[in-house]
């Protein structure tokens, strides 16, 4: 009775911890799967994801992972043809950053365009330095409650354009801001600036 009650205890705990196993290989899985559009391959979805959790590591937030539904749902806006926000990220309160034009070759050059923004953010306020100035594509990026996104690509008007979806967008008030975008931990401004378009032009902005 002894014997049957303990194997019987053994094989519910190699149970539980296969169970464990499972669960631990499906999220690993889960964390590295890839998927693709027909217009931004699994090479492509790649560049932005990795692009992106480089910027995020050094603003201290936590990686992206790839997201299907958000990367079908940015190809089906970019299909459209119709330069906007889709339908589909309002409704669902998610978040999203485009692109448009000859001077963006590649996710890596448009994704540099977006950080660069942090150069007229204010850490301490949560907002612009200046009201006319534009970090909502940066506050995107580094918005430490997006855990997800999808990237797509494509054309319009003759133009790269590229869209960036994420399974939550940043919310303004000052306390989740601040909460949500930290500085950086060193000085990034340089990464990749030979894909950047504007890198002279921020040059020159952060030595006036």
């Amino acid at each position: 009775m002894i014997i049957t009650t303990l194997l019987f205890t053994f094989c519910a705990f190699l149970s539980r911890t296969d169970s464990k196993i499972s669960q631990t290989q499906s999220e690993l899985f889960r964390r590295s799967y890839i998927g693709e559009t027909k217009g931004c391959d699994q090479d492509c979805q790649k560049e932005c994801i990795q692009v992106h959790n480089k910027y995020r590591a050094n603003h201290d937030a936590p990686p992206l992972v790839f997201d299907q539904k958000l990367a079908d749902e940015a190809q089906a806006l970019i299909d459209k043809g119709v330069f906007k926000h889709s339908e589909w990220v309002e409704l669902k309160n998610k978040g999203a950053a485009f692109a448009w034009g000859s001077l963006f070759p590649s996710f890596t050059a448009v994704i540099k365009n977006w950080h660069d923004e942090g150069a007229y953010y204010d850490y301490q306020t949560g907002a612009p330095k200046k009201n006319s100035q534009v970090v909502d594509h940066f506050m995107q990026m580094m918005w430490k409650k997006a855990r997800k996104i999808g990237c797509a690509r494509g054309g319009l008007y003759g133009e790269p354009w590229y869209v960036a979806h994420y399974d939550q967008a940043p919310i303004t008030e000052k306390q989740n801001t601040v909460e949500n975008i930290k500085r950086p931990k060193q000085d990034d401004s340089e990464w990749f600036k030979d894909d950047s378009p504007f890198s002279e032009e921020l040059a020159n902005m952060q030595h006036v």
